[in-house]
């Protein structure tokens, strides 16, 4: 095994350990030492791929969602782009992935934080208004092609559902019953979506 491929796995280790343990004890109870133990380094380890707790804490997050934006982004490049069905489809992969993985989590308890964490917090600031734009973009291209009927500006569009997203990954760690998948649908409707014909 080479020395970038034991990096890259001694990474994911490493962030399968901090999703578990902060998901289970929360983010400040959670010390890198514990982290590190329950993965099996050391602190030198850690400290070789991540600077501190907070810049790890914001790489899982990161890690957890792009790959969101990343499809989408790809869904845009296409010629034969379906717009739409792409939408739906990467929308409830995000849903569905990021809680099972705890990316979810871990954004809700980043957010909590962050008054005590002014890194966390201003990574978080960037990071959201990164993917506010890009939901931005994509919704103001499914306008321009008459899927989405809201009158909405699509930044405001990209917020709300930004906002949706949370709170109902929130209330689902709170009450299991409120589904995750219903997001998808409330999101839709606040989009007006046009079904092609």
């Amino acid at each position: 095994m080479g020395n970038q491929e034991q990096s890259q796995q001694t990474i994911e280790k490493l962030m399968r350990s901090g999703v578990e343990l902060f998901s289970r004890q929360g983010y400040s109870s959670t010390s890198v030492d514990q982290i590190v133990k329950h993965a099996g380094y050391s602190k030198g380890g850690f400290y070789a791929h991540f600077s501190s707790k907070e810049e790890f804490l914001l790489t899982i997050i990161k890690d957890g969602i792009d790959f969101y934006f990343d499809d989408l982004k790809a869904a845009l490049a296409r010629n034969d782009r379906n717009l739409l069905t792409n939408f739906k489809d990467y929308s409830l992969r995000l849903v569905r992935e990021s809680y099972k993985q705890g990316s979810s989590m871990l954004l809700i308890q980043g957010c909590m934080n962050s008054n005590e964490l002014p890194m966390v917090k201003e990574r978080l600031i960037q990071q959201m208004e990164e993917w506010r734009q890009f939901l931005a973009h994509f919704f103001q291209v499914m306008k321009d092609e008459g899927i989405v009927g809201s009158p909405l500006d699509a930044r405001i569009l990209a917020t709300a559902s930004m906002a949706i997203f949370n709170g109902i990954n929130l209330q689902h760690f709170v009450d299991e019953r409120v589904q995750l998948e219903e997001m998808l649908l409330v999101i839709l409707e606040l989009l007006q979506i046009r079904e092609p014909k």
